[in-house]
C-alpha cells in the first residue's frame, strides 16, 4: 500500500511505526522508518517489472526521494531493478521503452530530422548519399544526447 501513496499520518492510535511497535511488529516498524522518503518507483521489493516500467513509462523521477529509486537499484535484484538501471542510461533504441511519452515522441521527432537530413542530396548533387550510414550516426550518436527522461 505504501508504494500506492497509503497514508503515513498519524492516527488516534498513533504514527503507523508506533503502531507497529505497540503490537510487536519491530520489523515492521523499522521498514517504515526506513521506506519514510520512498517514491512508489522505490518499493523494489514489492514493486512488479510491470509496475515498475508503467512508473518509468509515466514519468517517475529516478532521483528523487531518500533514498532515490536508483541508488536502491543500484544494489538491488530483479527485474524492478534492472529496469530502473536500464532507464538511468542515455536513451538508446533498447531503452526507448523505458523513457516517458514526451521523450519518446521527442526521441521520434529527432531521428525523423535525421532521416530528413540523410535523405536531402547536398547542394548540386544529382544523387542521394547512403542514407543507412547517416541515420545509424544520428540514431547512435546523436539520440542518446538530445534524448532525456
Amino acid at each position: 500500500l505504501s508504494s500506492y501513496g497509503a497514508s503515513r499520518a498519524a492516527t488516534p492510535f498513533g504514527t503507523p511505526e508506533e503502531a507497529a511497535n505497540n503490537e510487536g511488529h519491530a520489523d515492521l516498524a523499522a521498514w517504515l522508518v526506513a521506506s519514510r522518503g520512498w517514491t512508489p518507483l522505490a518499493h523494489l521489493e514489492t514493486l512488479t517489472a510491470a509496475r515498475a516500467l508503467s512508473l518509468l513509462r509515466s514519468g517517475a523521477s529516478l532521483h528523487e526521494g531518500g533514498p532515490t529509486p536508483l541508488q536502491r537499484a543500484a544494489g538491488g535484484e530483479g527485474e524492478a531493478a534492472a529496469l530502473i538501471r536500464r532507464a538511468a542510461a542515455p536513451w538508446s533504441p533498447a531503452s526507448h521503452s523505458l523513457f516517458p511519452a514526451a521523450a519518446r515522441e521527442y526521441a521520434v521527432m529527432v531521428m525523423r530530422i535525421g532521416y530528413q537530413i540523410a535523405l536531402s542530396p547536398p547542394d548540386g548533387a544529382e544523387a542521394r548519399p547512403d542514407w543507412s550510414a547517416l541515420s545509424d550516426v544520428w540514431r547512435e550518436h546523436v539520440l542518446p544526447h538530445a534524448v532525456a527522461r
